[in-house]
């Protein structure tokens, strides 16, 4: 999740289409990834739980990102499966955290810098 999360930030489409599993591939492209992703700015990622058997692998994160000048989480519980050694990303469910967030001036921003709202890089 985190390498997916990192290559989300460095605009490797590339990796991020790799990294999905074989039966979703031909349905996806490097182009389209790059029109989903195209304006938003990725910030913060939080797991919140990991759990992994021999085949199938859950994460739940918050990831944290910066779009349309306004913050978003999103919110997911995906779904891994490994297969030779390496493990790809099968779906995602969106959770309750999903969506627009408007953090208050003395809360900490959402990028994750550590400072109030009010101080952070964004104002």
């Amino acid at each position: 999740m985190r390498s997916r999360f990192s290559a989300y930030m460095m605009k490797n489409y590339e990796y991020i289409l790799a990294t999905y599993s074989p039966p979703q591939r031909p349905q996806l492209s490097i182009k389209e990834l790059e029109r989903s992703a195209e304006g938003i700015r990725w910030l913060k990622l939080d797991v919140l739980e990991a759990s992994q058997s021999k085949q199938l692998g859950t994460v739940e994160f918050v990831a944290s990102y910066y779009a349309d000048s306004d913050f978003y989480y999103m919110h997911e519980y995906s779904y891994f499966e490994k297969i030779d050694e390496k493990w790809f990303y099968v779906k995602g469910l969106s959770k309750d955290k999903t969506g627009k967030y408007c953090p208050g001036r003395n809360e900490q921003c959402p990028c994750g810098s550590g400072k109030k709202f009010k101080k952070c890089c964004f104002t």
